[in-house]
Formats: C-alpha cells, structure tokens, sequence
C-alpha cells in the first residue's frame, strides 16, 4: 500500500513538473519578448527626439530656455559638445562618452545615441543623448503572469491530489476490508489445525515431520496475530495495566521453544522478576516478533539468548542471536524493508515492535558485530516495578 501511494504521489509530481516546466518556458520567452519590444521602443524614441532637436534650426541659447522644465528634461541626459571636444551644455553628472555616430545602443539598462546637430549660433556639434530605461510595465506584466500561473498549478496541484487521493483511499478500503475478512477466514482453520496437530502429538510424539508442522503453525500463529493487531490498533484503545513482563516472557517462549526444537537451536535466558505497566497484548507483540526474528535468522544449530535484568534506570530486555551480520541496523525497523543479506526482509514484525517502543518510551540499540545480533530494548523506570 505504501508503494501504491508513493506512485500516486510520483504520478502527480512529474505531471505538476510538466506543466510547470511548459509553463516556466513559456513564461520565459513571453517576458524576452517583452524586453526585447521595450528596447526597440526606446531606441526608436531616442532616435525621434534627437531627430527633433537637429531638424529645429535654433540658436544654443534658446535650445537651453525651451528644453528647461520639459518632460524631456527629466527624461533624457543630454549633452552638446563642439568639435574640439569642449561642453557647451551637459545634464551629466560627469563627461559622457562619445560612441558610434547615429547609432543606438543599450549598455547597464541605458539606451546610449549620439548623433551630429547645427546651432545657429555654436555651429556644428556632437548631441549625446542618454535615457534610463524603466522595466516597471515588464516586471508588472511579469509578476501578474507569475501570479497566474501559480493559481492554475494551484488549481492543478489541488485537482491532482483530490482525484488521485480519493483512488488511493478507496484502494486503501479495499483492502482493509479484504485484510478484514481474510483475518476472520483464517482464524477457523488455525483453530482446526491447532486441534488435529494436538491430537496427532499423542499418536507421533517426537516426530520431525510434526514438530515442523506444529512449529509452521506457530510461525502462522504468530503473522496472524500482528495483522489482527495492525487492523484493530486503530480502531482499539489498549488498555494499561500492570502484567507480570517475567512470567509473559516465559510463556511466549515456551510458545516458540518448538521452532528452536526444529532448527536445532539452544535457546538460553535469564529472567529477572518485575512487573510493567502497558497492554499485555502489545508487549506480547513486541517480545513475539523479536523472539521470532532470533529465531529465523539465528543459523541452524546455533545459540539465542534472551536476558531481562533490572537496572538503575528500569530494566533491560535484550535478545541476541548468531546470524549474518545487519548491514543497516536503522532500516530493518522500516516498515516492509529488506536487508542486503536478508532473505524474508524483518520489515513488518520490527517496525511494530518500533511503534510500541515509541508508545512505551522504550529505547531501542542495535549492535551486529563478529556472527552476534544483538537487540537490546531500556524499559524506563516509570513503568517497571519489582516483584515482591
């Protein structure tokens, strides 16, 4: 389900990133074009109005007395320099540069002309003209086509997740119903099997080829009761209590002692006594899939060991196996995870017993070194008391 999911999310993301990309483009050429009109435009009115002030035949004097308090004035630079380069007019804050004759240029936002001009009274001249160009309609335009485009994605992105959500939920009904139904099929025939097996351990004691189906159901028992678990954890409030941690501990082994018996492996542990305070059936999850684990990756004829014993700040509860060696000890509590060197993946089993170790406080270590797993669970000392 969690793969469903994540392709939906993937399936939205790379349509949303389509669009944006397409639209971005767009978006894009649409504002160069913008620029590159805005600048035509401002050369070819720097061009006009140089071309005003070169066909007027006037003196220098009442150029000056006509252009103060224009528009113009405010608008434009503009200097006049004589052919031995002396300034006879400038709005410059310094001497302008003389550049190509007729010939308008964009330098730093600035569109730059200079062109030759007659003055009655000063002669032949060179008139340099230099006007800021103002890119306030652009960037208007600009952020108005932004702000379209992030309402449509908007629009997109919510259209997206309603429609692909509203298949992820129904998938998701599916199969709770379906996980429903198959817990409730399944638990008849484990019934019936529990109670033929029962009766063949009279008949064929000490038999392999019943201890291994004795010990399969046990295995079966066990994947039954965490999916009948993960169904009902969110709908059922678990109640706490205080159980007795020494004697359930003891009875979840013997459960399992039977897997040991088939695989040939020497179960050893040492129990202090305490009681704890939690759901008797969540604890029994979280010692059942760590002792389910051990077993399954403990190598055939090899040694697992279990030690609860009281500390200064609780109590430890560890469970250590010989095995391969766990390449990432972070990810086998991830829920369906599979490590490199893992055939069956832990995954389901560890990520519940991670949930319940967060619902309890309950710190988690990992070490995996030279052939020994070690898991090791501090139960914090609010909710340990000993056995009196």
């Amino acid at each position: 389900m969690r793969s469903i999911n994540r392709s939906i999310a993937l399936y939205s993301f790379i349509i949303c990133l389509f669009i944006s990309v397409g639209f971005t483009l767009l978006s894009y050429f649409y504002v160069h074009e913008l620029n590159l009109s805005l600048q035509m435009k401002e050369k070819h009115d720097i061009e006009l109005y140089a071309y005003k002030i070169t066909k007027t035949k006037q003196n220098l004097q009442d150029f000056k007395e006509d252009l103060f308090g224009t528009l113009e004035s405010f608008l434009y630079k503009i200097a006049i320099i004589d052919t031995n380069g002396k300034i006879l007019y400038s709005t410059f804050d310094k001497a302008p540069k003389i550049g190509i004759l007729n010939y308008a240029i964009i330098e730093d936002g600035v569109v730059k002309f200079c062109d030759n001009a007659q003055f009655l009274d000063a002669g032949r001249v060179v008139m340099v003209l230099y006007k800021k160009i103002d890119y306030t309609s652009v960037k208007q335009k600009a952020y108005l086509l932004c702000g379209l485009i992030l309402t449509f994605l908007l629009f997109c992105s919510i259209f997206l997740y309603i429609h692909t959500k509203k298949a992820y939920d129904e998938m998701s009904k599916n199969l709770a119903l379906f996980l429903k139904d198959a817990i409730h099929e399944i638990r008849t025939p484990l019934g019936v099997l529990q109670i033929n097996l029962e009766f063949l351990e009279n008949t064929l004691s000490n038999s392999m080829p019943l201890k291994r189906a004795q010990g399969g159901l046990r295995n079966l028992t066990s994947i039954y009761e965490n999916m009948e678990y993960l169904i009902k954890n969110k709908k059922i409030a678990y109640k706490k209590e205080w159980i007795n941690l020494s004697e359930l501990i003891m009875y979840r082994i013997e459960f399992f002692q039977i897997l040991c018996d088939v695989k040939e492996l020497e179960f050893t542990y040492h129990i202090d006594k305490m009681f704890l305070y939690a759901n008797s059936l969540e604890i029994q999850r979280f010692i059942d899939n760590n002792i389910s684990n051990a077993i399954k990756y403990t190598k055939q004829g090899r040694k697992i060991n279990l030690n609860l014993e009281k500390t200064k700040f609780g109590a430890t509860l560890s469970f250590e196996n010989e095995g391969d060696e766990i390449v990432d000890t972070q990810k086998i509590f991830e829920q369906y995870h599979r490590g490199d060197n893992i055939s069956g993946g832990f995954g389901l089993g560890l990520s519940m017993v991670k949930k319940i170790c967060a619902k309890y406080k309950i710190s988690i270590r990992v070490d995996s070194k030279n052939g020994l797993n070690k898991f090791s669970y501090n139960l914090p000392k609010t909710i340990i008391k000993e056995l009196q």
